[in-house]
């Protein structure tokens, strides 16, 4: 009788013993899901907030008239070169393969190029919109072949340096949590450029002969340099998620 009743006990106390601890664990179950959601919610908030557009549209502005101008330019390359020099199709390769190399070169420097700016990618994006102006007034102006080509493989440089210029301008400027939607943007913007630039090639051929697609490109790189230069920009202010 007396085993009995001490089981008896201690079977009791472990029944309640198993409560507490069952009570304890719903409670901060339920606590821990409270502070997930909480965190779920603010990071929503902060993933659907508006993109802040007036602090970027004068980069993107820049963007699609600098890209529009390069793509025009390349629309009917080996045509306008044959037609202003008289060129083989061997010599426009090499012309295009010295662009080539020097672009792809350049790709390997642009880290060290950017770390001269010290951050300042704004600066950097418009330093090289100026060199493909000047780099595009100057292959619409060759006179031989020889300054064409030179000129082709400056514009080849600025154009490498100013893609991943623009683009960390812009994502400089806004939250991380917007990266996706700018970077997104930055490729529709791109796209339409692209899908334009053929017609707008073949329309100036017909009004300016085969100088018709440098011009129109110097035109539209020299319009995106204006807007660099005159639009209000502000500061470059990345948002960081605490």
């Amino acid at each position: 009788m007396l085993v009995q009743a001490v089981l008896r006990v201690a079977d009791s106390e472990l029944r309640q013993t198993q409560l507490t601890a069952d009570k304890d664990l719903s409670s901060s179950s339920d606590h821990h899901r409270t502070l997930h959601g909480n965190e779920n919610e603010e990071a929503l908030a902060a993933k659907t907030e508006c993109v802040d557009w007036r602090s970027v549209w004068e980069i993107l502005l820049a963007q699609f008239l600098l890209g529009s101008a390069m793509l025009v330019y390349r629309a009917d390359f080996a045509v306008t070169v044959s037609q202003r020099y008289g060129t083989s199709n061997t010599v426009n390769g090499y012309i295009s393969a010295l662009a080539s190399i020097v672009g792809t070169l350049t790709g390997f420097a642009v880290g060290h190029i950017a770390d001269i700016y010290a951050g300042n990618t704004r600066r950097l994006f418009l330093h090289t919109a100026i060199a493909e102006s000047v780099s595009l007034l100057a292959v619409a102006s060759a006179p031989t072949l020889v300054l064409f080509s030179t000129g082709s493989a400056a514009l080849a440089f600025a154009t490498s340096v100013s893609r991943v210029a623009s683009i960390q301008t812009i994502l400089a400027r806004s939250s991380q949590h917007h990266t996706g939607t700018l970077i997104g943007t930055v490729a529709t913007v791109m796209s339409v450029a692209r899908m334009l630039a053929p017609t707008a090639s073949g329309i100036s051929q017909e009004v300016f002969s085969y100088y018709g697609p440098a011009i129109l490109s110097t035109a539209l790189s020299i319009a995106g340099t204006l807007v660099l230069l005159i639009m209000p920009s502000k500061t470059d202010t990345k948002k960081h998620a605490a």
